[in-house]
């Protein structure tokens, strides 16, 4: 046989078109008990895609809530721009106090699958920008339930204390999140969804947990929880019994709700209020120089633009709040920072070394002799985030007139 007798017959795997798309790596966020996590993937490009994108990197950040929205938001970063993916996934992790639990690229497609499912359930568009990732959602991907359960742990992150166990059990319980509810309770055990009668969607605002023993001499947790649904605020008072020894592998036995009733937004108030600490400055020269530091110094924060200015919500680094006897909603919240329309940075913590630590961090800052300090608060009650919602003109005169409050006059 002659060398030119032979021909290459092209067809099967030749004949297709390569990917454009090739997975390098992903990750989650530890999160899924507090009903949020992010979702990254990075992939190769190649092709037309890469010619009209003039790039060969593709960024995919996915935001997550995983009981009422589904996927909530999408960012797509293409190319290697070191400071954008910082901003980018700073915006996205910042408030979760997450790790990051890394994913293959079956684990990653699937779990963006399975939460675009919840959208199409609940009747909710996707995040815009689908054509930036349609090839995720079309992906063949196989995940058996043993696989699915040992993901699921994965991005829980570890349970270390009673405490957290419980705290989580009805976080995801009043949500009607039952998936989670069903894992952290023991093997065998069965938890009835109806538990807390009609009960809608509900988010868990606070939980004080009580550790003693019932008659039979068993060891049981009492909590008293007050959640928050769309009908108003209500009070749930729970049993619950644990497993075994204390340790990782402790779980739920046994739940009941042993009363439930509606209370007023007054009584609302009443049982969820804490102490808030705030501190007004009046900004001398150009607010923008102290709106560019805040931008750069609190990158990884929540920002939003109101009317009556910018508002910076700053978060704990982890999620250990949830791990102690009474639970707040709002314990994750490290500091408040307002930038008003008046000129004025009024900033707020919920402790006295929180709002000491911040006036510290920001008399160090460049910004320093900008800040001229006019007053002092100490309320019983929180409303500095309930100012920034409507427009209130300079807080000084706003609490005069609103509160009836006066300033502290102590150093």
């Amino acid at each position: 046989m002659n060398k030119s007798d032979l021909k290459v017959i092209r067809g099967g795997a030749l004949g297709r078109p390569l990917p454009e798309q090739k997975f390098i790596d992903a990750y989650v966020t530890n999160t899924r008990l507090m009903g949020v996590l992010v979702i990254y993937i990075r992939w190769k490009i190649s092709g037309a895609l890469a010619e009209r994108k003039q790039s060969r990197s593709l960024h995919q950040f996915f935001y997550v809530e995983t009981t009422e929205e589904g996927i909530e938001s999408y960012r797509g970063i293409y190319g290697e721009d070191v400071e954008e993916l910082r901003e980018a996934e700073q915006m996205m992790l910042g408030g979760l106090g997450a790790d990051k639990v890394m994913l293959t690229m079956n684990e990653a497609t699937w779990l963006v699958q399975e939460f675009a499912k919840l959208n199409k359930k609940l009747g909710l568009p996707l995040p815009d920008e689908v054509s930036d990732y349609s090839f995720v959602l079309e992906r063949e991907t196989s995940i058996d339930k043993a696989r699915e359960d040992r993901l699921f742990r994965m991005i829980c992150g570890k349970i270390t204390n009673d405490n957290q166990l419980i705290n989580y059990f009805l976080m995801r319980y009043y949500a009607r999140d039952f998936y989670p509810v069903r894992m952290l309770a023991a093997q065998g055990t069965a938890i009835p969804e109806d538990l807390a009668g009609d009960l809608e969607w509900a988010t868990l605002c606070l939980n004080e947990i009580r550790e003693e023993k019932n008659d039979d001499g068993e060891r049981v947790w009492l909590c008293e929880s007050v959640v928050e649904e769309d009908r108003g605020h209500r009070i749930l008072v729970s049993e619950l019994a644990l497993t075994g020894p204390k340790g990782p592998e402790r779980r739920v036995e046994r739940f009941s709700v042993l009363s439930s009733f509606s209370i007023s937004p007054a009584e609302a108030a009443m049982k969820l209020a804490r102490p808030e600490f705030v501190t007004v400055y009046e900004i001398a020269g150009p607010v923008d120089n102290v709106l560019d530091e805040l931008d750069e110094r609190y990158l990884g924060a929540l920002q939003n633009l109101t009317e009556g200015g910018k508002l910076y919500v700053r978060f704990m680094d982890d999620n250990r709040h949830v791990g102690l006897p009474v639970y707040r909603l709002n314990d994750d919240v490290r500091e408040i920072l307002y930038v008003t329309v008046e000129d004025q940075l009024i900033v707020g913590a919920y402790t006295l070394s929180g709002i000491r630590l911040l006036e510290n961090k920001l008399m160090l800052s460049p910004i320093a002799r900008q800040l001229i300090e006019v007053a002092k608060y100490e309320f019983k009650e929180q409303i500095l985030y309930d100012y920034t919602l409507s427009y209130g003109g300079d807080f000084v005169h706003y609490v005069d007139e609103v509160m009836g409050f006066e300033p502290d006059d102590e150093e």
